[in-house]
């Protein structure tokens, strides 16, 4: 299992994931309610997690890198993103690129 699939099941396994996209809303305050989810996502990383980081001894907490990792991994909603994508089919459309 690679870590995309591993992380989506701590997330499911914890009701995290929200809407028809499967992908966390408002990451930031996810961690304030959800404590145990927090933990398991922290012992989860702890290895990749730069030391100071870990520690709270960075410029970065662990709950800030953490949410940053679920982005990168492609866990969070994006509404830019979406609606980026959503004006460039539009066009496509309007420009006989897309049937339909």
């Amino acid at each position: 299992m690679n870590e995309y699939d591993e992380v989506k099941n701590i997330l499911v396994k914890h009701n995290a994931l929200h809407g028809t996209d499967g992908k966390l809303q408002e990451v930031e305050n996810i961690f304030e309610t959800e404590t145990v989810l927090y933990d398991e996502l922290y012992e989860y990383f702890q290895s990749d997690m730069p030391y100071d980081v870990a520690k709270g001894r960075a410029d970065i907490m662990p709950d800030e890198w953490i949410a940053d990792k679920l982005d990168e991994l492609g866990l969070v909603y994006d509404e830019q993103a979406e609606h980026e994508f959503n004006e460039d089919y539009a066009q496509r459309k309007s420009d006989g690129q897309v049937e339909g």
